[in-house]
């Protein structure tokens, strides 16, 4: 059973439940009442009353093969954020042209709170194909997008960060300690980008650079992530150089005049 993620102090509890439903149907499209009601851990009464209220804004449907899944108002609220994100409609040409010209999956990504998120996602190559998708989040301490965003920030900003890291050990090289993580970052910052070498998931090697708006401050990160045949040990420092161009190339587009 996957655990809802619970966020404490809302002054809306109704909201975020509303809110943990919808990852719920995002993880586990095609739960029922019963699955949905052990998950967000409400009573048959306030489950149904959420339910019906979601399914009536278009938020949830019924599937045809029963239980429920996200609706489509959904993707017309995902179309307009996409539409009002500068930085992604910006970036995103650039980002393509790089996708293409390494033949690597490629992301754009900003700091949440304590999580990395993906803003957009684009395909290289066409025969490998890396399991992602826009919206998904994960941990700052075992991807390398989430160690770009995080290396330069403030000091006070920084222990706020990893003060709410679980550590959780997702793969054999997951760092699992705050002491070996902060060691991590210090090298992220001495070189200037950051390494997943299967620390989120396996086969998975990811290399990361952030993105700089005109006080240099990191406002987003980029990546590109292959298998570890796509990106072996004699492509990562060619392939971090080409990183780190990229993310200044899509630094000096964006931010190259004054708003």
């Amino acid at each position: 059973m996957n655990a809802v993620r619970e966020v404490p102090g809302l002054k809306v509890p109704a909201l975020g439940k509303a809110v943990a439903l919808l990852e719920t149907l995002a993880r586990e499209p095609g739960l029922g009442f019963t699955g949905i009601q052990e998950r967000l851990g409400t009573p048959k009464s306030s489950t149904h009353h959420l339910i019906s209220t979601m399914c009536e804004l278009g938020l949830i449907k019924r599937r045809p093969l029963g239980g429920y899944g996200l609706g489509l108002k959904l993707l017309e609220l995902a179309s307009i954020a996409t539409e009002n994100n500068d930085l992604q409609r910006d970036a995103m040409p650039l980002l393509r042209e790089f996708a293409q010209h390494v033949q690597l999956t490629c992301h754009l990504g900003v700091l949440e709170q304590s999580e990395a998120v993906y803003l957009a996602r684009v395909e290289g190559a066409r025969d490998i194909v890396v399991k992602s998708h826009v919206g998904q989040r994960f941990p700052v301490n075992c991807s390398a997008l989430g160690k770009s965003l995080i290396a330069w920030l403030a000091p006070e900003r920084l222990d706020a960060v990893i003060a709410n890291l679980a550590f959780d050990k997702r793969m054999p090289k997951t760092v699992t300690n705050e002491a070996d993580f902060r060691l991590q970052l210090a090298e992220v910052k001495r070189r200037g980008w950051a390494l997943d070498d299967e620390e989120q998931a396996p086969n998975c090697r990811c290399i990361s650079a952030p993105i700089r708006d005109r006080s240099g401050t990191v406002i987003a990160s980029i990546s590109a992530v292959g298998t570890l045949e796509q990106v072996d040990d004699n492509r990562v420092e060619r392939l971090a150089a080409q990183v780190i161009d990229a993310a200044v190339a899509i630094s000096q587009f964006v931010y190259s005049t004054d708003a």
